[in-house]
């Protein structure tokens, strides 16, 4: 990691830091890291994040009741052969 000088104090800051240690002021943003929140949701990686998100969430409750169903089915089944 690289360091940089905070543009307000002049101290040498990580340019990976939030914000610079001694003064508080934002080192992203200064850089071009920064963004609106509509820049940061339409940025490609991000909707590819949420279309992922969003398909987990639509098809975990389908997964965890079919795997319910075998083993209810199953449970059931050994009961019945134990009887």
């Amino acid at each position: 990691m690289a360091l940089i000088s905070c543009p307000a104090c002049a101290r040498q800051v990580s340019e990976a830091a939030p914000t610079c240690p001694g003064c508080g002021h934002p080192i992203a943003a200064s850089r071009g890291g920064g963004g609106t929140f509509k820049d940061a949701l339409t940025r490609p990686d991000a909707v590819k994040s949420g279309f992922t998100v969003l398909g987990l969430f639509v098809t975990a409750p389908w997964i965890a009741r079919v795997l319910a169903l075998f083993l209810f089915v199953g449970l059931a089944a050994w009961v019945v052969a134990h009887k």
